[in-house]
């Protein structure tokens, strides 16, 4: 969770969080899941500054897959690998693309709009990453959980945006007190793992023929 001053008499909102595969069963893990708790009527902390954030390329993986940022966060782009990779996003308001770039090298781009950025590699099809960029401190991902759990929020109505990338994004209006709040919430896991994408030109991804630089 992105860090904050805490309130006076600030509440809290907890409880589990369930993503159900294509065949009913209740993943064991959240893993990619995200957690944003936005106001509708209440004050809250504005977010700490923006904490610059590296997202690795590493065994043509982007490494972490989801990170959370502020408006006009860096991201810096270590290549790991020892081949080439090109980061770009076509997402309106943070369009940006790195260009090819060699091992060892480490690019840096700005988000500034709010939002979830896509990112993807014109070089790998199978790459891709989200930024999930708030204004809001209430956000969480959710690895390694069970569910979400927000404290020192002041009391009010927020709307509770729960993510991942195989289920797209459900919201719920909920309403948070001066002591704890608790609920449950379902995702419905029903798209790809990777999404269907064009490269940077718009363009099919090109077969590779040869896999020694890229």
């Amino acid at each position: 969770m992105l860090a904050l001053l805490a309130p006076l008499g600030a509440g809290s909102l907890q409880g589990p969080v369930r993503i159900h595969d294509r065949d009913g069963r209740v993943r064991a893990s959240l893993r990619d899941c995200v957690a944003i708790l936005e106001p509708v009527d209440a004050p809250v902390p504005l977010a700490g500054p923006a904490k610059p954030v590296t997202i690795r390329t590493l065994g043509k993986q982007f490494l972490p897959r989801i990170t959370l940022a502020t408006p006009g966060t860096e991201i810096t782009f270590p290549n790991l690998d020892h081949i080439l990779h090109n980061v770009f996003s076509v997402t309106p308001g943070n369009r940006f693309d790195t260009g090819h770039y060699r091992p060892g090298e480490a690019p840096r781009v700005k988000v500034a709009m709010p939002g979830l950025v896509k990112l993807y590699c014109n070089v790998h099809h199978q790459m891709n990453a989200f930024v999930w960029v708030v204004g809001t401190p209430f956000a969480q991902v959710l690895d390694g959980r069970a569910g979400l759990s927000f404290d020192q929020v002041p009391a009010g109505t927020y709307r509770l945006h729960l993510w991942h990338p195989e289920s797209g994004e459900r919201t719920w209006v909920v309403k948070v007190g001066a002591g704890a709040t608790e609920g449950a919430w379902d995702l419905e896991a029903s798209l790809p793992a990777v999404e269907p994408h064009k490269n940077k030109f718009g363009r099919d991804y090109a077969p590779l023929t040869d896999d020694r630089e890229y």
